[in-house]
Order: structure tokens, then C-alpha cells, then sequence
């Protein structure tokens, strides 16, 4: 089978799946509004220092909901035990885990398109390709750890715990690249192309050896 097609059916079947529910992405959108709400009124928000909090309150509700969305990711196939049946296919293990790891980062964009103009609202925030940028490459990094580590824990009674355990750690490089770039895109001192090269870079090497393990996690 085509690699392609069979992780293109995989995002195209997850998505519909979600479209049908409607259960993630408002969950996902009223949580980050939450987060936004709780850091606006938490903190003494003003023209001086919004563009100075802004960049933590958004890697902090791109984070956590970066969790919930990924904590999801093998719930339909655990409640049915279908990924069994979907690995006994033809299909690759590997195409697979793109498919799955392709619908988990639209979920997170679709976040990501509320995230970034209600941070404009609160915090008077600019929206420019740079900041878009540095969002989506570090979405690409935290998808493809995030879906692995998803399907590491999708058979553990206490997913919901080790999930955050295993993946917060090997989250911070990607939040640290992501918020310098963040920051520099908000006009505060930084080296922008550093910080995106650096995004790059991580995502390469995490969406190889994520490429790498997927065979090796779905057969287990």
C-alpha cells in the first residue's frame, strides 16, 4: 500500500472522527481562553510589559494543550481495539503514526488560530509571520514526540499521569527555541533566525528518531 495514502486516510479518518464529536477543539479553544483570562487577570498587564508576559502565557497554553490533544490521539482506537485490526493491515506501522501524528498537529493549529488572535486581544500582541512561524515549526516537533509517546503509554492504566512525565521533558528544548523566537518576533532582544534554526533542527532530528521508534511502539 501507499505509504502516503494510508497515512492521509489515517489524518483524513481522525479528523472526520473529531469533526463528528466535536469534542477536542472546543475543549482545546475554551481551555486556552482560560489560560489567557488567568494570565491577563493574573498578572499587572500593561503597555509597558505585555509583549514581555505574552510569549509565557502562550508556551503555556500551547503546552498544556498540546497534552490534552495528544492524550487523545489513541483514544477511539483504545475504546474500540482497533489499532490491532488497523495494524494487521498492509499498511505500515510508519504511515501510520504520520496519519496519526498529521491529525494530532491540525488539532493543535486549529488552537493555535484561536491562541493567536485572542493573545492579540488581551495582550496587544502582533500577529506576523514570524510569530506564526516559530508556532508552526515548534507544533511539528511536539506532534511527532507527542503522538510517539502517546502510543508509548496508550495501554497504561495511569496514561494520563506518565504521559506528562515522559514527553514535558523532551518538550523543553522546543519551548525554549520556540519562546526566543517568540520573543524576538515581539520585538524583544533575540536572534530570530538562531532561535527558528534551532526550531529546525530539533525537528529534524525528532521527526527521525520518532520515525525510527514508530515501528518498534505500534508492534509492541
Amino acid at each position: 500500500m501507499n505509504p502516503l495514502r494510508v497515512a492521509v486516510a489515517v489524518a483524513r479518518k481522525d479528523l472526520l472522527s473529531e469533526w463528528r464529536t466535536r469534542e477536542l477543539v472546543p475543549a482545546l479553544a475554551q481551555f486556552v481562553i482560560l489560560a489567557l483570562l488567568i494570565g491577563n487577570f493574573g498578572f499587572q498587564v500593561d503597555s509597558r510589559n505585555a509583549n514581555v508576559i505574552a510569549p509565557g502565557i502562550l508556551w503555556m497554553a500551547l503546552v498544556f494543550a498540546g497534552l490534552v490533544a495528544f492524550g487523545r490521539t489513541f483514544a477511539a482506537e483504545r475504546e474500540q481495539s482497533s489499532l490491532e485490526a488497523m495494524l494487521m493491515t498492509p499498511a505500515s506501522p510508519l504511515a501510520i503514526f504520520a496519519g496519526k501524528a498529521a491529525a494530532a498537529a491540525a488539532m493543535l493549529v486549529l488552537c493555535e488560530a484561536v491562541l493567536l488572535p485572542a493573545l492579540a486581544l488581551f495582550f496587544g500582541s502582533p500577529i506576523s509571520i514570524e510569530l506564526i512561524t516559530a508556532v508552526l515549526l515548534a507544533t511539528v516537533g511536539m506532534s511527532a514526540l507527542g503522538v510517539l509517546f502517546a502510543a508509548i503509554v496508550a495501554r497504561v492504566r495511569a496514561r494520563e499521569l506518565l504521559l506528562p512525565l515522559l514527553i514535558l521533558p523532551l518538550w523543553i528544548p522546543i519551548v525554549i527555541a520556540g519562546a526566543q523566537a517568540v520573543q524576538s518576533a515581539f520585538g524583544l532582544p533575540g536572534s530570530y533566525d538562531q532561535a527558528i534554526g534551532l526550531l529546525v533542527d530539533f525537528d529534524i532530528l525528532f521527526v527521525v528518531l520518532t520515525s525510527l521508534a514508530a515501528r518498534f511502539v505500534l508492534d509492541e
